[in-house]
């Protein structure tokens, strides 16, 4: 199967000049978690929910507003890109060795993009059982963490989610989307001066108390169908309510190599 089967060709693009708060607008209203950039007509790069998450908690950007920083604060300039002629476990085998989600789909000019959550879809029907894939052990966080350290172990783990325990029991999840809205949201509402409170955050403040576990004998093909249903980038697995993995779309489209 090829890139072009199951790419989208309508991409979500944003001018480098718009404000960091437009981006996370137009990423809730299309319901994507990456832009490609452009200036004019030249796509010159994307930026994505992580670029956002590390952008709102550094210290450089630490206390000024969403609304004073533009895109072009954010972007990830190496664009990697694929032919829409390519196989999908080239594809999927790019995004693995670079870790990325995303693959813009350039020939002479930009036709689309293939992400993670398309390659998920022809995976739908694999028999392949979640306990020889899925990804331990799994870093988590307590209910009573600050938000800044579930956001500091993100990006030095390079991991979108982190499950949230409470008396070594499930309490949550908590996603780098959320973590990045709920930033830019309390910035909204701080001015510059009161910016900093967002350091006392806390984790149970931003999580989703809603969480889908599955088993060890869940299959992936099964686990795919309910990432996709529910919009979902990663499942806890569980044996017999006690947390043993963690399977992501990245783990599921290993499948491809």
């Amino acid at each position: 199967m090829k890139v072009d089967e199951i790419m989208a060709e309508e991409v979500v693009t944003i001018h480098k000049d718009r404000k960091l708060s437009d981006a996370l607008d137009t990423m809730e209203k299309h319901r994507v978690s990456r832009l490609l950039v452009v200036n004019g007509s030249e796509l010159i790069g994307i930026i994505t929910e992580r670029d956002i998450l590390d952008t709102l908690g550094s210290g450089k950007h630490g206390n000024v507003l969403p609304s004073r920083l533009h895109v072009s604060s954010a972007i990830s300039k190496n664009l990697i890109t694929i032919n829409r002629k390519a196989d999908l476990k080239e594809a999927a085998e790019l995004m693995l060795k670079m870790n990325i989600r995303s693959l813009p789909v350039v020939n002479s000019q930009l036709e689309g993009i293939v992400t993670t959550t398309d390659l998920l879809k022809p995976l739908t029907d694999s028999s392949v059982p979640v306990k020889e894939i899925m990804s331990n052990p799994v870093i988590t966080v307590l209910t009573t963490d600050r938000a800044v350290h579930a956001r500091r172990l993100m990006l030095d783990d390079n991991v979108g989610r982190l499950i949230v325990v409470e008396d070594f029991n499930i309490a949550g999840i908590i996603t780098q989307r959320q973590l990045g809205r709920a930033m830019a949201a309390f910035k909204k509402n701080a001015d510059s001066h009161q910016a900093n409170r967002i350091r006392n955050l806390l984790v149970e403040d931003v999580m989703n108390q809603n969480v889908i576990t599955i088993s060890e004998d869940t299959t992936a093909g099964e686990a795919a169908k309910i990432m996709l249903g529910h919009g979902f980038s990663g499942l806890p697995v569980v044996r017999e309510k006690t947390l043993v993995g963690i399977v992501t779309k990245k783990d599921i489209i290993k499948l491809y190599q």
